[in-house]
């Protein structure tokens, strides 16, 4: 089954946004993909001051209505990454859940998650930036169960999850077959470990992994490095979209106009993870009488 990982380059525009995604689930949907994944924050990426004030609750959601909309005209699943406002406030302060949807065929939401591990780093000392996305962000309080698609069992996951195999491995051990990454990867971490980090989780769960990537200038001083990616649950990489440099030696090859705008596509095959997973049978050779992996899940 044919399946796809956008990339672009989301701007505080919501309206423009939009417009971006939808030209992209169209284009995935013509080259007959049955599930194409958007980025993380694909609704906006804006300055932290803002980005509360810009969310809106799930029912509220325009961007998320005129994604629902499409994936029913254009037949297809959508998986995307927004920023969602708590339906109960969790406090007096001003943030958001950074949600991962996964919507069928149809419109339907199948999957909702809540990004667990933030993106607080101090890269200043590597010649990087300080993040603090907690500033903005409430991390998110359980694990989702793999939803049934037609390409096969997909775990939830974003972003800054990939550092972390546990929650990898408790998907895999509750029976998926392809984990999903919307991203949004810095330009320094995303040279150093975005590769290694996507076929590592792809090798470890023998899972195939989709990581649809923001990429280019999203406002002043704000840049993603892209280079959306999927890989098979050999750790070999099907297909990729290019990177973003910003070094001053490089000419920008992502821009906010949306003629960057890429899709990575490739071929699902459950027959092939079957063989791998029977081949090196890894899940039945695990010391669980040594360790184990504990399960907490929403309902």
């Amino acid at each position: 089954m044919k399946i796809a990982v956008a990339q672009l380059c989301s701007t505080p525009s919501i309206t423009h946004n939009i417009e971006r995604c939808l030209r992209l689930i169209r284009r995935a949907a013509a080259a007959n993909a049955k599930l194409v994944y958007l980025p993380e924050a694909a609704d906006y990426i804006a300055p932290t001051n803002t980005v509360y004030d810009l969310a809106a609750q799930l029912p509220d959601h325009v961007f998320v209505q005129r994604i629902k909309m499409e994936a029913r005209s254009s037949r297809i699943w959508v998986g995307v990454g927004v920023h969602e406002r708590p339906e109960t406030p969790l406090s007096s302060e001003r943030r958001v859940f950074n949600t991962h949807l996964l919507i069928d065929d149809t419109g339907d939401i199948k999957g909702r998650y809540e990004k667990l591990h933030l993106f607080d780093v101090d890269l200043k000392g590597s010649g990087g930036s300080t993040f603090l996305e907690s500033a903005s962000t409430v991390p998110g309080r359980n694990m989702t169960p793999p939803v049934k698609t037609p390409a096969g069992q997909v775990g939830l996951l974003t972003c800054y999850d990939i550092r972390f195999a546990e929650p990898a491995l408790l998907l895999r051990q509750r029976g998926a077959h392809i984990l999903t990454y919307p991203s949004a990867f810095t330009i320094k971490t995303g040279k150093a470990h975005w590769e290694t980090l996507l076929r590592a989780r792809a090798i470890e769960t023998q899972s195939y992994v989709l990581a649809p990537a923001q990429a280019g200038e999203h406002f002043a001083g704000r840049f993603s490095y892209g280079r959306a990616m999927i890989v098979d649950p050999w750790g070999t990489i099907l297909a990729q979209c290019k990177e973003f440099d910003n070094s001053a030696n490089s000419q920008p090859e992502v821009n906010s106009s949306g003629e960057e705008d890429d899709l990575a596509i490739a071929e699902i095959d459950l027959d092939y993870l079957t063989q791998v997973r029977r081949e090196m049978p890894l899940w039945d050779q695990r010391r669980a009488d040594v360790y184990n992996l504990s399960e907490r899940y929403q309902a």
